[in-house]
């Protein structure tokens, strides 16, 4: 009886987190190399920026097993995306919020 039951499909949160890691892969090496040039404290936040957007493409991979926790962790890995490097990671920050409120929210 319960084989009308239909998955939704998580193609479009998978999508945004990957995008939004990239964004925030390239906002932490950005922020790395000015950080070089300028103090050691940008580089420990580009490098935390990196970690973060590591993990928001893992929580975006992770959606499609349990939605509700791979969206937890990329709602978690976009506030750090964006605390870690505020305007180098906004653009980061944006995908990965969608991504992790659909994947939150949809059913």
């Amino acid at each position: 009886m319960t084989d009308n039951v239909k998955e939704t499909s998580r193609t479009m949160e998978l999508v945004l987190g990957i995008i939004g890691g990239i964004f925030g892969l390239l906002g932490g090496v950005f922020a790395v190399l000015f950080g070089s040039l300028a103090s050691i404290d940008v580089v420990l936040l580009g490098i935390s920026a990196i970690l973060a957007s590591i993990m928001g493409i893992i929580g975006s991979i992770y959606v499609t097993r349990n939605p509700k926790i791979g969206g937890i962790i990329l709602i978690i890995s976009a506030v750090w995306l964006l605390v870690s490097i505020s305007l180098f990671g906004v653009m980061g920050t944006i995908f990965l919020g969608i991504a992790g409120l659909m994947a939150f929210l949809r059913k």
